[in-house]
C-alpha cells in the first residue's frame, strides 16, 4: 500500500493500542486510523509526478493482490486476505483525503505505493514510458529503422498494462516499422503482446539451468546474443530465398 513511503512523508500509522507503526503487507489489517497532519505542507507546493509501468487499480480482480500477489508466491487464500486489507486502507484513508481514488488507473502500482502517492502527496500519475520514450525522442530513432528490437526480463500478460516493450512498438507501428521482443523468459499470455504491436517474441534461455545461472551477467549476455544472432540469420536467409 505504500505505507513506508506515506510514513516516510509524515504520515502516521496508528493501530487500536494507539501505537504508530509502520505497516507491511500483513500488518496492513492493524491500522485502525492514520493522522497525515504531519505532512510537510511544502509538498502542497510541489508539483509531483509519479510515473508508473501498469495501470492496475489497487484492489479487485485487477488490483495488485490479485495481479502482482502470485508473482510473490500468494495463494488464492492470501490473495483474498491481502485485497480485503488494501480496500480497508483505502477506506481509512478516505476518511482524512476524500478525493483519493483507489479505483485510479496506475493506483495498484508497485503494491500500492501508486496509490500512496496519489493519496497522500497529490501526485499525479503517468506511464511512465511514455514519459521516458518522450524524454529519450526514441520516435525519431525508430521512424529510420529497419527493424525495431525491444524486451524485458519476463515477457508476460501484465506487459500490455503500460510497459515499455509495449510503449516501444507503439511508437514502432506509427512508422509500420516490425517489432521483435527478447526475454528473460516468456508466459503463455505473452500472447497478448502480438495484438499491442509486438510481431514475434524470443525467450532467450537456452537450455535447463537454475535461475541463479539464467540471470548471470555474462550468461545471459551470451543467450541474448546467441538468440538473436539466429533470429537475424533466419532473416537474412528469408531474405536472400525472395
Amino acid at each position: 500500500g505504500g505505507c513506508g513511503a506515506a510514513a516516510a512523508l509524515g504520515v502516521r500509522f496508528i493501530n487500536s493500542k494507539n501505537e504508530s507503526f509502520v505497516p507491511v503487507g500483513e500488518t496492513l489489517k492493524d491500522i485502525a486510523a492514520i493522522d497525515a497532519s504531519g505532512i510537510n505542507p511544502l509538498l502542497r507546493e510541489v508539483p509531483i509526478v509519479t510515473m508508473c509501468d501498469i495501470d492496475n487499480p489497487l484492489c479487485g480482480p485487477h488490483g495488485a493482490s490479485a495481479v502482482f500477489g502470485p508473482q510473490k508466491g500468494a495463494d488464492p487464500a492470501m490473495i483474498q486476505q491481502m485485497d480485503q486489507w488494501l480496500s480497508s486502507y483505502a477506506a481509512l484513508a478516505r476518511k482524512s483525503f476524500p478525493e483519493t481514488n483507489p479505483a485510479h488507473a496506475g493506483a495498484g502500482a508497485a503494491g500500492g505505493l501508486g496509490f500512496a502517492f496519489l493519496t497522500f502527496s497529490h501526485a499525479t500519475l503517468e506511464s511512465g514510458v511514455n514519459i521516458i520514450l518522450e524524454e529519450t525522442h526514441l520516435s525519431d530513432y525508430i521512424k529510420n529503422a529497419d527493424i525495431v528490437i525491444t524486451g524485458e526480463g519476463c515477457l508476460d500478460g501484465q506487459t500490455v498494462m503500460g510497459k515499455a516493450p509495449v510503449g516501444v512498438a507503439k511508437i514502432a507501428k506509427e512508422f509500420q516499422k516490425p517489432v521483435l521482443a527478447f526475454s528473460g523468459c516468456v508466459t503463455e499470455d505473452a500472447k497478448a503482446c502480438h495484438a499491442a504491436g509486438i510481431d514475434a517474441f524470443f525467450p532467450i534461455v537456452r537450455g535447463a539451468v537454475s535461475l541463479e545461472e539464467a540471470m548471470q551477467t555474462d550468461h545471459a549476455k551470451q543467450n541474448m546474443t546467441d538468440t538473436v544472432e539466429q533470429v537475424f540469420r533466419m532473416l537474412r536467409t528469408f531474405q536472400n530465398t525472395k
